[in-house]
């Protein structure tokens, strides 16, 4: 059924909605009116109002809005939109947002810069989702006037896009918030000749350094024009080398709570003077005073002595690890000492390799944000990253965007409810998507991927002559195991039609795992059984097939990265993925040549296989230089 909403209500409330409700309706109208079908004009009454909760009401034609802001109700929107012809012209609704703030951060700086057409598809989907924040996570991927190293070569986004995005969101109650990196996270700028008076070890800058500070001041100016919000994210994680460089050299040793302090006093008073409202990661806060890991704090905790931010500072408090609400309590306690401005981070682990890991990311999320709800924490939300490389197509953060909306709704976790959820905001089935957990749980069963083991990547990029997995696959029946995942995905691209390609490529990299996985295995069985026969039938029929298949994956996976993301950074996926089809291609000449007898021996099937991962150990490896060989991928020096 095709559907016109008439909005009706006080002027400034249709004012904050009309131009979102007219875009979603022309999205939602397109399959209606290429079908011909009848219009139904739909009276919506729209009221805002100080309290979180969400009430729909619908009698016949007419339907009933009332919520707290505009995202809220393109959540409720989509619902009628969705259920409409459900309900037999009676229906009723209501929910409570247990968060001020709830949203997506996208990581667009390991090497996927997102089209401006892609964040756009994504805010439309966060609005039906009723989320209403969207953090970019941009370490170098902006413009910075003056800096004209800064994001080269990278897709960094312009000041006009970033303002066209900015824009878009606000149309949906969206606020686009900055995420950037003050401080570490910076060895791509401080790669550059023209950084080196500000480097202190090649990831962080120097503390105390001015040509610091005025490099700073220089980006936070450009977020500040860029963006509409005031609040902006400095990052500040992770500085685990922090003072132990130049600054070391220079200045001698100084603990590094005394560094972090005196940074983030710098830094602060440049926000307070460019009217910017920071926040930062907490770890470098809770690490330098304890002196131990983020999470290694005694439950009982007394910060009454620790060296604490300025209290305009917020803390993000990220956490994407821990399966116990336990754990979490204990980290917002801390938190709230140190604090009275937390926002919590969860993740949906799209970072495992080369497909996501939602077991993990499940389990996770609920215990935590169970956490948020017990202690009123006001803002969390979900990460995207996508380390080493951006080899996850971005689409596969759905389900964790979902839940993370789902949750931000409803005291307790019903998965029917949010499969129509999902359904609803993204048009394609969850089930679909949650299958994608099964190409790395090839050791695990239907156990939780708690570890986050990745054999699907690794055993794509492996060298079939060298086996550096080889050894773990004894018994796992990888072959048989990807080759069901596969009869499991050869529906999905139809079932989603939404996502086609999304599932192409995955049902294509099963196919590819159901015969690549085990390949070095047979390889070296034939070849210390000299069966010549069986090397001979691997160069003429399974090399070859399984080089055809790789130039279709990667001809799937640059259509969606072309689709997603500005060009630059897919060559590293190309040269990955090529490298694949090229040693194959060596591998076969290789074997050609010892079966032929032209050479009487191959010291790469010679080498004993031997164990990658200590016993006991999670089966692991998300470095890709790593799991293609055994040799140093750069130089010595």
């Amino acid at each position: 059924m095709g559907v016109n909403f008439i909005l009706q209500g006080a002027e400034e409330d249709i004012s904050r909605i009309e131009k979102g409700t007219k875009i979603l309706q022309e999205e939602w109208n397109v399959e209606s009116q290429k079908k011909g079908t009848v219009f139904s004009d739909i009276k919506v009454n729209v009221s805002f109002h100080e309290g979180m909760e969400l009430e729909i009401k619908q009698v016949n034609e007419d339907v009933e809005i009332c919520c707290h802001e505009p995202a809220h109700f393109f959540r409720a929107l989509n619902w009628v939109q969705k259920h409409l012809k459900d309900t037999e012209g009676k229906s009723e609704k209501r929910e409570t947002a247990y968060f001020t703030g709830n949203g997506l951060m996208l990581d667009c700086s390991r090497n996927a810069v997102f089209t401006v057409e892609k964040v756009k598809e994504m805010i439309r989907t966060l609005a039906k989702m009723g989320l209403n924040r969207l953090l970019l996570y941009t370490e170098d991927t902006y413009e910075v006037a003056d800096l004209p190293y800064f994001g080269a070569y990278r897709g960094r986004y312009t000041k006009e896009e970033i303002q066209e995005m900015d824009t878009y969101a606000q149309i949906f109650g969206i606020e686009l918030i900055p995420c950037i990196q003050t401080l570490a996270h910076l060895h791509n700028v401080l790669k550059w000749p023209s950084a080196e008076e500000i480097v202190d070890t090649p990831d962080i800058l120097q503390v105390g350094k001015e040509e610091s500070y005025v490099f700073i001041e220089k980006l936070l100016t450009a977020v500040k024009d860029s963006f509409h919000t005031r609040r902006v994210h400095l990052g500040m994680d992770e500085a685990v080398q922090l003072g132990l460089g130049n600054y070391l050299k220079e200045n001698g040793y100084r603990n590094s709570s005394e560094l972090i302090k005196e940074h983030c006093t710098r830094v602060l008073e440049i926000c307070k003077k460019l009217g910017l409202e920071p926040m930062i990661w907490s770890d470098m806060y809770i690490t330098s005073n304890t002196g131990k890991s983020y999470y290694e704090v005694p439950e009982d905790a007394d910060c009454s002595d620790w060296k604490k931010p300025d209290p305009e500072l917020g803390l993000v408090y990220w956490d994407y690890y821990n399966k116990d609400e336990s754990v979490y309590e204990k980290m917002l306690k801390v938190h709230k000492q140190l604090s009275d401005k937390i926002v919590f981070a969860g993740g949906c682990w799209i970072w495992n390799g080369i497909a996501p890991n939602y077991s993990r990311s499940f389990t996770c999320t609920k215990s935590a944000l169970s956490a948020c709800k017990k202690y009123k924490v006001p803002e969390v939300f979900c990460t995207a990253w996508l380390d080493n490389g951006a080899e996850t197509p971005v689409d596969a953060i759905l389900p964790g965007a979902a839940l993370f909306a789902y949750l931000g709704f409803h005291q307790e976790f019903d998965e029917a409810t949010l499969e129509e959820e999902f359904r609803d905001a993204v048009e394609s089935s969850l089930k679909e998507f949650l299958k994608l957990d099964k190409f790395d749980r090839l050791f695990l069963g239907d156990q939780v991927n708690m570890a986050s083991e990745n054999p699907s990547k690794y055993l794509l990029y492996q060298d079939a002559m060298l086996g550096i997995f080889d050894y773990h696959l004894k018994n796992a029946g990888a072959s048989e195991y990807y080759k069901m995942l596969a009869e499991e995905l050869k529906n999905s691209a139809e079932i989603c039609k939404n996502h086609t390609g999304f599932f192409e490529y995955y049902h294509c990299l099963a196919e590819i795992l159901s015969q690549k996985s085990e390949l070095g295995v047979q390889i070296k069985v034939a070849y210390d059984a000299q069966d010549l026969s069986t090397l001979r039938q691997l160069c003429e029929e399974i090399i070859p097939h399984l080089t055809e298949k790789l130039w279709k994956l990667k001809e799937l996976r640059e259509d969606l990265w072309m689709t997603d993301a500005k060009p630059f950074g897919y060559e590293l996926i190309d040269l990955r993925m090529g490298g694949v089809i090229t040693r194959l291609e060596s591998s076969r000449r290789r074997l050609l040549k010892y079966v032929e007898g032209r050479i009487d021996k191959l010291e790469e099937l010679e080498t004993e296989r031997i164990p990658y991962f200590a016993e006991g150990k999670p089966a692991i490896e998300n470095h890709w230089q790593r799991a293609v060989s055994g040799a140093d991928f750069t130089d010595t020096i």
